[in-house]
């Protein structure tokens, strides 16, 4: 299990933005030795879940995009969330994310780019993101456990930032939760607008955030419109995985 953990560490550490890395790196990233973070290396290059691409360097493997592809052919919450974002697309031309989150970063699972004059990139979100730095992020964390968000909290708080207040901080996720909604700018993104929605399984649990992400000027225009077209998605796409809104 030790081994199993710190290969699960080295593979995060290839993101969008750092997508290559030296054994030094990572050794250094997940605390192991040179030695043996190699020895790591050289087994999952084997298999293919890393490749050299030159002496010493090292990118993602062709079995990630494999898997990738498999998982989203397969998932029940790619299915259920396509037809309502292609929808979304279609009818408002807005750029579109579906987020999960792993281990306090965000996690794209699908994006759309909009088809406006004046659009965000799809690029705006992304596993480089923090959690707490971003409006989908704070939705996701509003949904640990008190022990699960003692543990994010003790890895990113630093000295000045707003996680230091923590009862302030569990008051906002707390209203977040009851919510299922929150519209903000990423973090060194203040013209951008994350519109995000809570999407619920079968059996109520939380399982994704649906985004609709706009320019700020175009959002203060309609704050309520977007608010309600991001609710009302996202409760489709709940619906779709089997949700059943109870009544109060």
């Amino acid at each position: 299990m030790k081994t199993l953990r710190k290969v699960g560490e080295l593979l995060r550490q290839f993101t969008a933005t750092k997508p290559e890395h030296s054994v030094t790196d990572l050794s250094r990233a997940i605390g192991n030795s040179v030695s043996g973070t190699h020895d790591l290396v050289n087994g999952l290059a084997r298999i293919g879940l890393l490749r050299k691409v030159e002496r010493g360097r090292y990118r993602l493997g062709p079995l990630v995009a494999t898997l990738n592809r498999a998982l989203e052919d397969s998932s029940a919450l790619t299915e259920a969330a396509r037809p309502v974002l292609a929808a979304l697309w279609r009818d408002y031309g807005e750029t579109l994310h579906l987020t999960l989150h792993d281990h306090g970063r965000l996690l794209v699972l699908d994006a759309l780019e909009g088809t406006q004059a004046l659009r965000v990139s799809r690029e705006a979100l992304g596993s480089w993101i923090a959690l707490h730095d971003s409006p989908p992020g704070m939705l996701h964390l509003a949904q640990f456990s008190p022990a699960q968000l003692d543990e994010y909290l003790d890895r990113h708080t630093r000295p000045g930032s707003r996680l230091e207040d923590r009862t302030r901080l569990r008051a906002e996720l707390d209203a977040l939760a009851r919510d299922g909604f929150n519209a903000g700018a990423p973090k060194d993104e203040a013209d951008v607008i994350c519109v995000s929605a809570l999407i619920r399984d079968h059996i109520a649990q939380p399982v994704a955030v649906l985004v609709i992400s706009v320019p700020r000027s175009r959002h203060e225009a309609q704050p309520r419109a977007f608010r309600n077209i991001a609710l009302g998605a996202a409760r489709t796409i709940s619906e779709r995985l089997g949700y059943e809104l109870r009544p109060n």
